[in-house]
């Protein structure tokens, strides 16, 4: 009986927290001068009005699946990666500078080596912060953030001065070569396998966490570190290699983008991609399940918001206003219902 009254104490304080949620929003268009309803059908017409609003949702939702993904798994570990933007354009720039110099033809064996290095350079970014959290128990959040500033920085540098494209006003790299492109598959789209191959990086780490040896290390180090050094586990290793492992997954990010969407590097490509990724993780609660569904819901708020400032006068900002309601009011449920914040 008890079990039963937490069950439907937790599923009707669920359909409240809905009910407010959708309440705020409503308070939040209302007062930016659109009528509620009107505004509700503007975000969702930004997703759902034709194949280009609906696939460009998709588009966005690459980064924010990888980039949550990023933080989850060493989060798994009971470690923070904040570090996913600056991942992300190490990997951004690298697939750009290897798309427009490297001499090869052959479009798969392109992609590849571009996309692997891509993620190599986000592994190796995150690298030095996990190497100094398990060997001098350094703050891995002050590296990982502090590394975002750094990589961003270099990153703005490189397509400002030596790898400016020639001629151009603007701060971005040469367009890569042909082979290097990832096509649509949708005539008049930009959405192509990119959105693929983001959905299996995150069903993989799912199955890793659940299914082999070294996920379980993850999740028991995370959850109870003396157990697991008890059981034999290099706590040690297991958070280095989920750091390692959530920086790669922050560099293909940024490969799958200028391969398949933006075709070169430029400054400014992340509108904040690497911190909405941590919005979504944490609301995910490091689930890599819940990580697909939440990427969706703000890449809907997203292209929303964008609709609505083409539609009204509410500037797009107000889609940061309604994800922040939305982690407000995650956050006081899991405090009443008692869920903690990993999963």
């Amino acid at each position: 009986m008890r079990n039963l009254a937490t069950f439907a104490r937790k599923h009707w304080l669920t359909g409240i927290f809905v009910l407010l949620i959708a309440v705020t929003w409503a308070v939040v268009i209302m007062a930016s001068g659109t009528p509620p309803l009107a505004g509700f059908l503007m975000i969702l017409q930004g997703t759902f009005s034709d194949k280009i609003a609906l696939f460009s949702t998709l588009n966005i939702m690459v980064p924010l699946m990888l980039l949550a993904i990023a933080v989850a798994v060493p989060g798994w570990t009971g470690t923070w990666n904040i570090g996913g933007e600056g991942q992300f354009m190490l990997g951004a720039m690298v697939a750009a500078w290897v798309g427009a110099v490297l001499p090869l033809n052959q479009g798969l064996l392109c992609v590849a080596v571009a996309l692997v290095l891509s993620a190599a350079a986000g592994l190796v970014w995150a690298s030095w912060a996990g190497a100094l959290k398990t060997r001098f128990n350094i703050n891995e959040i002050v590296t990982t953030l502090m590394a975002n500033y750094v990589a961003t920085l270099f990153v703005s540098w490189l397509v400002n001065y030596p790898l400016k494209a020639a001629g151009s006003a603007w701060a971005q790299t040469a367009v890569i070569r042909d082979p290097f492109k990832i096509p649509p598959i949708v005539k008049g789209t930009q959405f192509s396998i990119t959105f693929f191959v983001a959905l299996a990086v995150v069903v993989f780490f799912q199955y890793f966490r659940r299914r082999f040896k070294k996920g379980y290390e993850f999740t028991i180090t995370g959850s109870n570190e003396r157990f697991a050094r008890i059981g034999g586990v290099s706590v040690g290793g297991v958070r280095l290699l989920s750091m390692l492992m959530g920086g790669a997954a922050a560099g293909l990010a940024g490969g799958l983008v200028v391969l398949g969407n933006a075709y070169r590097m430029k400054e400014g490509i992340s509108p904040g991609f690497g911190f909405t990724g941590l919005l979504v993780c944490l609301l995910a609660a490091n689930d890599p399940v819940a990580i697909i569904v939440i990427s969706f819901l703000f890449a809907v708020i997203q292209m929303g918001s964008l609709n609505l400032q083409l539609l009204t006068d509410i500037p797009v900002e107000i889609g940061g206003v309604l994800q922040v309601v939305l982690i407000l009011y995650v956050a006081a449920f899991r405090m009443l219902t008692g869920r903690k914040g990993r999963a």
